[in-house]
């Protein structure tokens, strides 16, 4: 009669490494998995975020309106370009009529991205009622508060088409200094380190082709 025989001591060793390196290669396995999936999300929110931008940021170049500031000298258009910042009026609700006009404001806020860190700017809306009975139209922004639109950017820039002055050609421009009309077209240039971005070029609305300005209603008829 044979005695019944059991694992010797190396046996059980060995057999205890091998679960090991299984147990490690598997748990390595979902980790890589895991982490996969959570980049996947990420720019998968990221796309999301920046079509959800781009929308906002279209729709409201887009429906910027060009009302005479009559409390200022020489009653100039309500809007300031420059390369950090664009103010206007334009509604922020789906009514173009004058009871949905708004003071809006689009710029960067933050530092600009260096060698070693990026990231750093944001682009952010702030929006404020109208204020019809200051000499500075854009007066009304200053304890409005900041929305974010876009974060994690290198760098945010505008820029503006149409003519300096009355007669003259028109060109692309880091600031607008015309006071007699909206530029023809405004970029918005977002730029960032993971690639994948493209300029948005707008036309307001009120520049396009057909487009007959009713200055009661304050809206294309």
């Amino acid at each position: 009669m044979n005695a019944a025989r059991g694992f010797t001591l190396l046996e059980l060793l060995i057999g205890m490494t091998l679960l090991g390196f299984i147990l490690a290669l598997l748990f390595g396995g979902f980790r890589l998995a895991a982490n996969s999936w959570d980049a996947v999300e990420t720019r998968i929110e990221r796309t999301n975020d920046e079509q959800l931008a781009r929308a906002l940021v279209r729709r409201l170049l887009a429906q910027m309106q060009p009302v005479r500031w009559k409390k200022a000298v020489n009653q100039p258009i309500a809007f300031i370009g420059e390369q950090g910042v664009l103010r206007a009026l334009a509604p922020l609700t789906g009514q173009a009529g004058a009871g949905g006009l708004r003071l809006i404001e689009l710029g960067r806020e933050g530092e600009e991205a260096t060698a070693t860190d990026k990231g750093l700017l944001r682009l952010v809306l702030r929006q404020a009622p109208v204020r019809y009975d200051v000499e500075n139209f854009a007066s009304g922004l200053g304890d409005a508060k900041s929305y974010l639109v876009l974060g994690n950017l290198d760098a945010v820039e505008f820029s503006y088409f149409g003519p300096e002055k009355r007669g003259e050609p028109p060109r692309w421009q880091d600031a607008w200094t015309n006071q007699e009309q909206l530029p023809q077209l405004v970029r918005v240039r977002l730029k960032s380190r993971e690639g994948g971005w493209s300029d948005l070029v707008v036309a307001p609305m009120v520049g396009a082709t057909g487009c007959n300005w009713d200055a009661f209603q304050k809206r294309c008829r």
